[in-house]
């Protein structure tokens, strides 16, 4: 519940600033507008939130039907990124062929991140999401879990570890695990 309450204030706070400083240059009439008293309602505010997951989902579903493919395929999958871009599409984010074929993981999340970081702050996409394999350690037993890193402009920003297992060639996944994690593509740490 306390994420949910610090993920809502960030929320405010960053949709404030990007809808103030877009309309702070147009001279608009307020008299009608959502920002003519200077708050957001606790209406306004469930549909920025209501927005931000369900873009994200939409994201984290393609990441992880990617996953799956390639699970079902190799019994391996290498890091990826998809962006949603501001005319809704899914995009997924291209590193040249030579970084793609033979990067080690952690490179390749590197320009993916600093690939994301650059559209983001140049204001050409909404959401991202970067998928990559990792494990967690259980009971002194390593676990394979699929990672995912999110962020959407809305002020939403988090990881994803979805567990992953294997039957009979066909990948399975258990109840993801949501923990924090600093923006990196839209606005700087925190």
């Amino acid at each position: 519940m306390a994420q949910w309450s610090r993920v809502i204030k960030i929320s405010i706070v960053l949709f404030l600033s990007i809808v103030t400083s877009a309309y702070a240059q147009q001279p608009t009439n307020y008299e009608d507008h959502v920002l003519s008293d200077g708050k957001l309602d606790p209406e306004e505010l469930a549909v920025v939130v209501k927005i931000a997951r369900a873009d994200l989902k939409h994201l984290t579903e393609k990441a992880l039907e990617y996953v799956e493919r390639d699970l079902r395929a190799s019994g391996i999958f290498s890091p990826k990124a998809w962006m949603l871009l501001k005319d809704g599409t899914i995009k997924p984010l291209k590193i040249e062929q030579d970084a793609e074929a033979s990067a080690p993981t952690k490179i390749k999340l590197v320009l993916y991140r600093a690939g994301l970081r650059s559209v983001a702050r140049h204001g050409q996409i909404h959401a991202a999401v970067i998928v990559y394999p990792g494990s967690f350690d259980k009971d002194g037993d390593k676990k394979p879990v699929v990672v995912i890193e999110h962020e959407h402009r809305l002020g939403v920003s988090g990881l994803k570890l979805v567990p992953i297992k294997m039957e009979d060639g066909v990948p399975q996944f258990a109840a993801h695990i949501s923990q924090k994690k600093p923006f990196e593509f839209f606005y700087d740490g925190g």
